[in-house]
């Protein structure tokens, strides 16, 4: 038997093994990348607003351990002799809502799990999307406006104080947007936690 002979039973099991390795790269491949297709998809609905309840003028709506409701929206006349000079092309609005949480919330790792990473913005009838005034902004406006009152705290600062005490809570944000815009209005309610749930209410600004 020749040395070439002596090898070749050998060599087969190894030639399957190559063959088995090389079909096999597509499939481990294929499996990866659907892996990290999946792990993408999950972390967009956990980020995103996705299903959206709206909550009818007058009523609540659970969301987050807590029954949420709007309480008022209303435009700020500005221009000359009022405290709060606005151009004619815009328009302040103000939006007030209300939080009543299911009851008390000792833990607060447990509080904020549930409350933090608020956010409440503006959408017109065109899709638009505007984000609140800042809290130094808003703060300074709810002073002009109102200087002997407590300013109402926006969304993120509020939902630091939502169930320690099992009380409603207020929550206020100011959107400046265009004159034009100002109609077919409403807000979108969410929080990191409770996504890719949240709530919208559609306005009817005094």
């Amino acid at each position: 038997m020749t040395p070439s002979e002596q090898a070749l039973p050998e060599s087969r099991p190894a030639t399957r093994w190559y063959w088995r390795s090389l079909i096999a790269i597509p499939v481990l491949l294929l499996a990866v990348f659907a892996f990290g297709a999946r792990v993408d998809i999950l972390d967009y609905v956990a980020s995103h607003e996705l299903r959206i309840a709206t909550v009818k003028p007058g009523e609540a709506a659970p969301y987050a351990r807590a029954d949420w409701s709007l309480v008022s929206a209303q435009f700020v006349d500005g221009g000359e002799g009022t405290r709060l000079p606005l151009s004619k092309d815009r328009k302040l609005l103000i939006v007030r809502l209300k939080a009543v949480p299911e009851g008390r919330v000792v833990d607060e790792a447990q509080r904020q799990a549930i409350w933090l990473g608020c956010s409440l913005t503006l959408l017109d009838g065109q899709g638009q999307r505007w984000s609140p005034l800042s809290f130094v902004l808003s703060r300074d406006i709810s002073r002009a406006l109102e200087p002997k009152s407590t300013p109402v705290a926006g969304c993120f600062e509020a939902a630091r104080s939502i169930g320690l005490d099992g009380q409603p809570t207020l929550v206020e944000e100011k959107f400046l947007l265009p004159s034009k815009a100002a109609s077919d209005l409403s807000v979108r309610l969410s929080f990191r936690s409770a996504l890719p749930d949240a709530l919208s209410f559609q306005l009817e600004p005094r």
